[in-house]
């Protein structure tokens, strides 16, 4: 790639990443990449990291983020064309004494989602069942999750966009168990640093199953609440493409469901008052109406719009309990549903 005259990609490839960086961090080899103490902030463990394979650093405490002319320009001060010519004649400036200005406050204020994520960002996972260090904007804190599910949302093509993460834990007050259901994003901080994030997608918010329906044109939709029942059915019946949205029953408002045009849709809400609220709407405490998945569908241009009856199931029941817990199998199932079809009428919402 030129830049300004300047073949980036030459230089990059000319230089070792891990000798760059250690001109200026002692490193340590874990495996494929090198740690140390970042550089941009103050810490006591490390949490900086080198990847040379990709040829990128990430710092997963203070979200600092990109290649040896990026580094460059961040240690030094130096300015785009001047780091360029310092790699490509290997002789490194010393560390500029502000250098730590640059990410010293990077975890405040605005953070952006990137959508779709950008192709060198390192993973969510850790690796085994805990999350990298995740900064939360609320709080002004980082965390590390131990998910029990991790779903991913990927657009039509195919390009991540983003998690929503499971988490279980036990209530102290009442000792039941609760789940927790984070949107994480990977944004972009108000002094250009990057660093997966608290942080809910943008609205209107993506579907979960983009890609599944992009691979199926012709299928008709699948639609129940929740991430897991949207694998749930996925798994079941693949003559279906499966869709859910982020954030439960009350954020069906502030999903983009344009990608359901022209497309027979299927409901299949959680046996209980909130499930069928999601799926129909409901009035607020004001007395106005809320659409739900049925209305907001026939607005975006639906075909048909069908429901399965789940009344006389157990409160909260849906797929993923008939599946996993009940133990029927897909084929019992779809047939139990196909008797409980009924055909919405459902008048498309005014645009508002």
């Amino acid at each position: 790639m030129i830049h300004n005259g300047i073949d980036v990609e030459a230089i990059k490839n000319a230089v070792d990443l891990d000798e760059v960086i250690g001109r200026y961090v002692k490193l340590r080899r874990t495996g494929r990449e090198s740690t140390g103490l970042c550089p941009f902030h103050e810490e006591g463990s490390p949490s900086f990291t080198v990847n040379p394979a990709k040829g990128f650093f990430h710092c997963f405490g203070c979200g600092a983020h990109g290649d040896a002319i990026g580094f460059i320009q961040k240690i030094t001060g130096l300015d785009f064309k001047e780091a360029c010519a310092q790699l490509g004649g290997h002789e490194f400036a010393p560390a500029s004494p502000t250098a730590r200005k640059v990410v010293e406050q990077p975890l405040e204020v605005n953070w952006v989602p990137l959508l779709p994520v950008p192709e060198a960002v390192p993973p969510l996972m850790a690796g085994g069942e805990w999350t990298v260090p995740i900064w939360n904007p609320k709080n002004g804190k980082l965390r590390r999750m131990k998910p029990t599910r991790v779903d991913a949302y990927r657009d039509a093509e195919g390009r991540l966009l983003g998690y929503v993460l499971r988490c279980e834990f036990v209530e102290q007050s009442s000792q039941k168990l609760k789940k927790w259901t984070p949107q994480v994003t990977w944004c972009v901080g108000p002094d250009g640093q990057q660093q997966w994030c608290l942080v809910k997608f943008p609205t209107p918010r993506p579907l979960c199953g983009l890609d599944a329906l992009a691979a199926k044109p012709d299928a008709p939709v699948l639609i129940p609440e929740g991430e897991k029942c949207r694998a749930a059915g996925a798994g079941a019946w693949a003559g279906y493409a499966a869709l859910t949205w982020a954030g439960g029953g009350n954020a069906v408002g502030k999903t983009d469901w344009s990608p359901v045009a022209g497309r027979d849709v299927v409901l299949w809400p959680d046996a209980d008052p909130a499930g069928r609220k999601a799926m129909l709407g409901w009035h607020n405490d004001a007395g106005n109406y809320v659409p739900g998945v049925a209305q907001l569908c026939a607005r975006a241009g639906a075909k048909s719009i069908r429901m399965i009856d789940v009344s006389g199931q157990p409160d909260g029941w849906d797929i993923a309990d008939a599946l996993e817990l009940d133990k029927w199998t897909p084929r019992q199932l779809a047939a139990w549903a196909a008797n409980r079809v009924v055909e919405l009428n459902v008048v498309a919402p005014d645009v508002t």
